[in-house]
């Protein structure tokens, strides 16, 4: 192999130099780009561009690696029919192209259109032939041919002036080919005796039968002996045993294999290779080419290559451009704010959208900043408001702020943000960070205004709106909006590489890309759906999201530390029992590399089965323990010693130093994090306090709803089991729930065909299994691991179910069906999830996928259902004026803190909203339970 950066001319120094022409093979680097980029990528009008994507990133690796003079594109076209005649099974037994890959075909032809890289096809002819016959014909010109391919056949055609460049593994393992390297790689094989080679052990993947039972080692051996075919077939006699009987009765399709392997170089095509020049395109083209298939991450690359630099790419790329700046307001002299309110007015007049960005200068570790800024990108510019962070406005700017309606007695930024989000349209990528501005997620900072004020019809969060069109995605920051959704880039904002002296804040710029998306993302939205989940589910939780962060969590920090000092001695007591069984060696219990030294090369445990690690140690993840813990103490003790260690660390030493002021933690809720819909809490994280274990129950026992209250917890009941019976219509299944049996017993009856008095606790655990198994699309092989039993039972069972319940599984194939159909699975309120896996090659993979698919429409629902609750029941707290609060969502979930004296009131109100949410087929069930702590509330 030849490292990349060899010249591979052979040319010496005083000779001219020698053209470097890169050819390339279309089909085989689409095929190859296809199944090494993962399907989740798709132009702005949905089609599939991984392809494409990857296609260009060798494309551009090829460009960096060899700097060529000229690149040309080949393609098949049509079926082979200069092979087919001489070989009518050609290529006969491969699969049809998948559909998303065909699509990509024209779209990567039209972006080398785009780039001046010329396309040669001819009707009837492969690719293969075409670059056979411009290698040929540009080393003749005097050019030196590179062809890029992922066909070992084109080796035929190497010489000192025609390299193969052979993608390997992926899209960046490549070998450069010599006449020397391929001689080595098939021992003794020059590269015109490929043919010869290919004649003799033949090609499966294209059909050429070759000789039966001569593979490469036979093939080249007898070659490198006789010389070529020809002579190893003249002295077929001297070949002894099978080998031998094979060659004998096998010459003609020798022959014939030599012929369909050989690479044609007569192809009817015509290229002036005088004329040809690589970059030969232009700013625009490439820019518009990109943008169409929303690939604008490439765009610069592209650019760079014309020879101007990265600035000077960045310039001529169609790059997003800021705004001009129409007015600075500063709060300490009441400079410009009478300018910039008024531009403000004058937007709210004329209905805009505005978008609106918080700033400040807050250094990471330090408390106070200098000053903090709100950005507010109107349709004429940028206007911007100033403050210290530690004193109010100036008289001369209250007065003027009065002036035009805006309440600066508590800073002018405040006042400006309030006077937004009662008059304006407000276009933000947090907008509940806005809202915390005016009601501080500590309780003892004074509240400007009640969240549940915001008008959500008058709110748009694009990050929320960019998570709902692509919820499998991660980041959706303001480059991403900007190259999907405007197909540009960003400028280099204030203190990144690059930056302009007038560059803008990184806030600034967010504030216009902000409200620059908002329409392509309402467009984008109301073309997949998803618009009735954005203006009637996310955007009005928004406000309740930001009261329940507010509230927060009350928690007693002596009980924490009780609880810890009480838990670090069962620590130490477990790590010193632990120590002696492992013979008092010294080791880090919690390390992993070290516990398995001590597992399986100290006490001798078996690993067969057992998979390593990368850094090469047994695994031993918590599935590996649970195996050996049944029969061995010293794994017992350690899952028990890192449960606890766990729950001190995560949770009792954690959530005292959390708490705010007002003597409670507030945890953050997440929108754009899950896929399926569900919210998540960070900082800290209350939804994965376990809810099963003692330990879970008694971190929870440090939370209270303070004197004169309870916690009051309103869970739905069996929530996904009710919508599959809902989504699915199996009548029995309907019939279970409606009639208010014992839904696990009655499955149970069903499933093992006794009648519903007879059914044991142990029949009914293996049945309530089996009907959340159901609901995750858990197979025979998850079920036989949950159960502990063979996994032929574990599949009988299922069977049965499946015949209980005929409807489930008509339902289930049908969604399974419809996701491969749309590329995901959609929620009863149409809530979508992108499920790639789908159509990946790897069964594991698309298991996973079809499993998804199964559980996406009753947990998507659910998810979407509790949101709905919170939204109302948020509403009808604040109407009704009572005192209570929601300060908790877990899952199914809700968690109010009541003073007593609403506590009937209350449970009759959550648990109204709750069942009512939306009508099913099957009754939907609050469960409502209450106590002094969280710990007795559930």
């Amino acid at each position: 192999m030849t490292d990349v950066s060899t010249d591979v001319s052979s040319s010496t120094a005083s000779a001219p130099r020698r053209r470097v022409v890169a050819v390339i093979d279309g089909n085989s680097l689409m095929h190859r780009a296809f199944h090494a980029v993962p399907p989740t990528m798709n132009a702005p009008d949905g089609r599939p561009t991984n392809a494409v994507f990857g296609f260009l990133n060798m494309f551009l690796k090829m460009v960096d690696a060899f700097d060529p003079d000229g690149v040309i594109c080949a393609f098949d076209k049509g079926r082979p029919a200069v092979r087919m005649e001489m070989l009518p099974q050609y290529k006969a037994q491969r699969p049809p192209m998948d559909n998303d890959l065909r699509q990509q075909f024209p779209m990567v032809k039209k972006l080398l259109e785009a780039i001046r890289v010329p396309i040669v096809e001819a009707e009837g002819w492969e690719g293969d032939d075409i670059l056979g016959t411009l290698a040929r014909r540009g080393e003749a010109a005097g050019c030196d041919m590179l062809l890029i391919t992922g066909d070992r056949d084109m080796y035929q055609l190497v010489t000192d002036h025609i390299n193969v460049v052979s993608t390997r593994k992926g899209l960046s393992d490549i070998a450069i080919m010599t006449p020397e390297s391929v001689d080595d790689l098939y021992h003794g094989i020059t590269p015109q005796l490929v043919p010869d080679f290919y004649g003799l052990k033949g090609d499966s993947s294209d059909n050429i039968p070759g000789v039966p039972g001569i593979g490469p080692k036979k093939a080249s051996a007898l070659i490198a002996q006789y010389g070529s075919l020809d002579e190893v077939i003249a002295h077929a006699d001297e070949v002894k045993g099978k080998m031998g009987e094979n060659l004998r009765a096998h010459i003609e399709d020798a022959l014939l294999s030599r012929e369909v392997a050989r690479i044609r170089t007569d192809a009817p095509i015509e290229m002036d290779f005088d004329t040809l020049a690589f970059p030969a395109y232009d700013a625009q083209s490439v820019g518009e080419g990109l943008g169409e298939l929303g690939i604008m991450a490439m765009q610069n690359r592209f650019l760079a290559l014309l020879g101007e630099g990265a600035a000077a790419a960045a310039d001529a790329a169609p790059a997003f451009e800021m705004p001009r700046v129409v007015a600075v307001a500063h709060a300490e002299t009441g400079e410009g704010v009478s300018e910039a309110l008024e531009e403000v007015a004058r937007a709210i007049e004329a209905g805009e959208w505005l978008g609106v960005t918080l700033d400040d200068d807050k250094d990471e570790d330090a408390l106070f900043g200098m000053t903090r800024a709100l950005w507010v990108a109107t349709a004429s510019g940028m206007v911007c408001f100033e403050e210290p962070q530690t004193a109010g406005a100036c008289a001369a700017c209250v007065d003027a702020a009065d002036k035009n309606g805006v309440d600066a007695s508590r800073g002018l930024i405040n006042g400006v943000l309030v006077h937004l989000f009662t008059r304006a349209l407000v276009c933000s990528p947090d907008v509940k960070a806005l809202i915390h501005q005016l009601s501080p997620i500590d309780s003892t900072e004074p509240e400007l205004m009640d969240p549940l004020d915001v008008d959500s019809d008058r709110v748009f969060d694009t990050t929320v709106a960019a998570y709902l069109l692509d919820s499998i995605r991660s980041e959706f920051d303001a480059a991403y909006l900007a190259d999907t959704y405007l197909s540009s880039g960003l400028p280099a904002a204030r203190g990144e590489d690059g930056a302009a002296e007038d560059a803008p804040t990184a806030a600034a710029r967010y504030a216009a890309v902000s409200v620059a998306v908002r329409e392509a993302l309402q467009a984008a939205m109301e073309r997949d759906s998803d618009i009735d989940v954005f203006t009637q589910i996310e955007m009005p939780l928004v406000p309740v999201l930001a009261g329940m962060e507010r509230a927060g969590m009350l928690v007693d920090p002596d009980r924490l530390k009780a609880l810890s000092d009480q838990l670090g001695g069962q620590i130490d007591a477990l790590a010193a029992r632990i120590r002696e069984l492992a013979g008092d060696e010294t080791f880090n219990i919690s390390s992993p590399m070290q516990l398995s030294h001590i597992l399986f090369d100290v006490m001798g445990l078996p690993t067969k089965g057992l998979k390593k690690t990368q850094r090469g140690y047994y695994s031993t993840n918590a599935k590996v323990l649970d195996e050996f813990a049944r029969d061995n103490e010293f794994v017992r003790l350690v899952l028990e010693y890192r449960e606890k260690t766990k729950i001190k660390s995560t949770y009792l030493d954690a959530l005292g130093p959390l708490r705010r002021l007002d003597g409670r933690v507030h945890t953050t809720y997440n929108q754009t994090i899950t896929a399926t819909g569900r919210l998540s809490s960070s900082s800290p994280n209350l939804q994965n306090i376990p809810t099963r274990s003692e330990l879970g129950r008694t971190v929870k026992t440090a939370f209270s709803a303070g004197e004169g209250s309870v916690l009051l917890a309103v869970d739905y009941s069996q929530i996904e089991l009710r919508l599959l019976a809902h989504l699915s219509g199996d009548e029995h299944l309907v019939a279970a729930f409606n009639e208010g049996e014992d839904f696990h017993a009655e499955t149970a009856a069903r499933v093992f065909g006794v009648p519903v008095d007879q059914v044991t606790p142990a029949l009914r655990s293996r049945a309530k299994a089996v009907n959340f198994g159901i609901v995750y699309g858990q197979q025979a092989y998850g079920l036989s691991q949950t159960l502990d039993i063979p996994m032929g039972e574990a599949r009988e069972m299922i069977d049965r179910y499946f015949d209980a319940y005929p409807g489930v599984r008509a339902y289930l194939d049908q969604t399974i069906a419809d996701a491969k159909a749309t590329g995901y699975a959609v929620t009863m309120f149409g809530r979508r999830r992108p499920i790639p896996e789908l159509k990946m090659k790897n069964p594991v993979q698309r298991g996973f996928g079809e499993r998804t698919a199964m559980n996406h429409p009753m947990q998507g629902s659910a998810a979407d259902i509790i949101k709905i609750a919170m939204i109302r029941v948020a509403a009808r707290l604040r109407d009704e004026g009572m005192a209570s609060r929601m300060v908790l969502q877990v899952h199914d979930e809700l968690d109010f803190e009541c003073p007593l004296d609403e506590v009937e009131k209350l449970t009759a109100l959550v648990r109204d909203e709750m069942e009512n949410v939306v009508k099913l087929r099957v009754p939907l069930i609050a469960e409502a339970s209450t106590g002094e702590t969280w710990a007795d509330a559930k």
